[in-house]
């Protein structure tokens, strides 16, 4: 079920064990996919999961606005800091608990690499937090395939191409085909301008929308598999 289309007396008659937080980010996605990418794809694959698990879940509405700063140079580029990011959160998880007693997991369904390490550290600080019975979690899709994603690359705009292709203009190859932040063990502080031009890194020349179709059913079976793990 999700939450923003039910009425209280339904979402009291579900009396859903587990939370679906989609957490996305508005930023450039190269010259051919939406700067909403991360929030579309993270909410799609938990209303998704939401569907087929057998279990008792609500998707919440999403947080569409993440960590991007390194995004910042390219036109429709909206970031929040880690800190903001990480109250906001909280502060829903801990809205949810006194609202909606019948939760007891909370799943960060992730779509942005930036907000990773600050929804790690909030879904610990929740699990061994005192003041609510919750035990909270980050999954994000790009971890549960065995591929490199990229950025606007060839697997990412493949999804969109499923889920919303009027929305996708024609794939492009990125001007770099890795991120290049680690450098001897260190990681440098670059905007995504610095290493490519054209803000995607990738090729996405041969994304189709059946390739974006077999990965979006690979990353909603595994984080069905998840949610019975940790429920």
């Amino acid at each position: 079920m999700h939450l923003e289309t039910s009425s209280w007396p339904e979402i009291e008659a579900e009396a859903p064990t587990t939370a679906l937080v989609p957490v996305g980010s508005t930023e450039q996605h190269g010259p051919h996919a939406p700067v909403g990418t991360d929030t579309i794809v993270a909410r799609a694959i938990a209303a998704a999961a939401d569907r087929e698990w057998d279990g008792t879940s609500v998707v919440l509405p999403p947080i569409p606005v993440g960590i991007a700063p390194y995004h910042g140079r390219f036109p429709g580029t909206l970031s929040i800091s880690p800190e903001t990011l990480r109250r906001y959160a909280r502060d829903i998880v801990d809205s949810l608990a006194k609202s909606c007693s019948s939760i007891d997991t909370v799943v960060f369904v992730n779509g942005h690499g930036g907000n990773g390490e600050t929804l790690s550290h909030l879904a610990r600080e929740v699990t061994e937090s005192d003041s609510i019975d919750l035990a909270a979690y980050r999954w994000e899709w790009m971890r549960a395939l065995d591929d490199h994603v990229g950025h606007a690359g060839e697997l990412e705009t493949a999804v969109l191409l499923h889920l919303c292709p009027d929305d996708v203009d024609d794939p492009v190859a990125g001007d770099a085909t890795t991120w290049a932040s680690t450098v001897d063990g260190g990681v440098l502080h670059e905007f995504t301008d610095e290493f490519s031009e054209n803000g995607a890194v990738g090729d996405a020349t041969n994304a189709s929308s059946e390739q974006g179709e077999e990965v979006f059913v690979a990353v909603v079976d595994a984080l069905v598999s998840f949610l019975g793990r940790v429920q």
